[in-house]
Order: structure tokens, then C-alpha cells, then sequence
């Protein structure tokens, strides 16, 4: 008898477990597929400018710098970027050229004769509202700064404009063309005021 050699059958709750998964997936599927659109998460077209909300600023916007605007007497900072400081040069190849008053510029393109509607997320230390702003064409300014090389995505506050920096960067856009210092640093080593 001890030649005998024992078999164990497979245990009946493994298949049960393979069904129950293999029925979940399904399910899903079919209700990914079927339900109707209302249930499904619906994300805003990036293009379609939001419609101004009480507490939001709307109003013609004067630029202050790259990354700064007037919105009816309220200074907003850009949210997520770091846009070189007025004073502030940069280099393509050899030639250095004033890379803050380029961000600035740009800004001015964006906002030019429109109404901005800015969406406040918080306050800086300064007392700025710091805020999403979009033109009248719907573009998000913060993003277009990013996407063109005027600014950088402020990665220290805000993971969202990281796709346009690293788009901005592999083409050579802007400020990536050529070397600079970053803003923060740039302010850091020339300790005069900047807001």
C-alpha cells in the first residue's frame, strides 16, 4: 500500500473564483458600452472657454509679466508656470536676448483686446489670487505659456502643465532653444524684490 500515490483534485472554489472574474470583466464591458452617455464622465472640450462663476474674475486683462495679469484691480498669478522675470536673459546659441520681456510679449499675444476669465484656486503670499485663465478662444493661457517655451510648468506647485513643458522641450520651443536659468533661481541669486 505505500506505493499507492495519492492525487488531490483540484479544489472547486478556483473555478468559482476564474467565473466570478471572468464575469466581472464582461459586465463591465457591457456596461461601459451600453449605458447611456449621461453616466458615462464627461470631461469639458480643452478648447470650449468655461463660462465665468461667481467668484471667478473676468474682465479685460492687463499683462503685468509672464506669468502675471490685472483682471479689474486684481493681480492674478498664473497658476502652475514660472515664466522668466522681466530683467531676466536667456541664450540661443550665443546670443543672449531678454527671454522675460519674450514671455511678456507672448502674454500680451494671448490676451490681447479679450476678456480673460480667470478660475481663483488659491492665494499667494503675496495676496495674488493665483488662477486658471482662458481667452475668448477658449486657449488656457497658463498651458499656451508652457506649450510655447515662454514659461516653465512650476512643478515645485502643480503637476498640470508637465506634458506641454516636455512637449515644449523635445521641440526646442522657446526658452528650451537654448540655456537659462529658471525663474525661481534666477530670483534666488538676484534677490531684488521680485513678485
Amino acid at each position: 500500500m505505500s506505493n499507492i500515490v495519492k492525487f488531490r483534485t483540484p479544489r472547486k472554489w478556483s473555478k468559482d473564483i476564474s467565473l466570478v472574474v471572468v464575469g466581472a470583466i464582461l459586465a463591465g464591458l457591457f456596461f461601459s458600452i451600453f449605458l447611456p452617455e449621461t453616466f458615462h464622465t464627461i470631461t469639458p472640450s480643452p478648447t470650449k472657454r468655461p463660462s465665468p462663476l461667481e467668484g471667478d474674475i473676468s474682465g479685460r486683462a492687463f499683462v503685468i509679466d509672464g506669468d502675471t495679469v490685472k483682471v479689474n484691480h486684481s493681480r492674478i498669478r498664473l497658476h502652475g508656470i514660472d515664466a522668466p522675470e522681466l530683467k531676466q536673459s536667456c541664450w540661443n546659441n550665443d546670443t543672449q536676448y531678454r527671454c522675460g520681456q519674450k514671455a511678456k510679449s507672448y502674454l500680451k499675444r494671448l490676451t490681447d483686446n479679450q476678456t480673460v476669465v480667470c478660475k481663483t484656486i488659491n492665494k499667494d503670499q503675496y495676496g495674488r489670487d493665483v488662477a486658471k485663465c482662458f481667452n475668448d478662444k477658449g486657449i488656457d493661457i497658463n498651458a499656451a505659456m508652457v506649450a510655447s517655451g515662454h514659461a516653465i510648468a512650476y512643478l515645485y506647485y502643480s503637476q498640470d502643465y508637465l506634458a506641454q513643458q516636455v512637449e515644449a522641450k523635445s521641440q526646442k520651443l522657446g526658452i528650451w532653444a537654448g540655456r537659462f536659468t529658471e525663474p525661481y533661481l534666477f530670483r534666488k541669486q538676484n534677490k531684488t524684490g521680485f513678485r
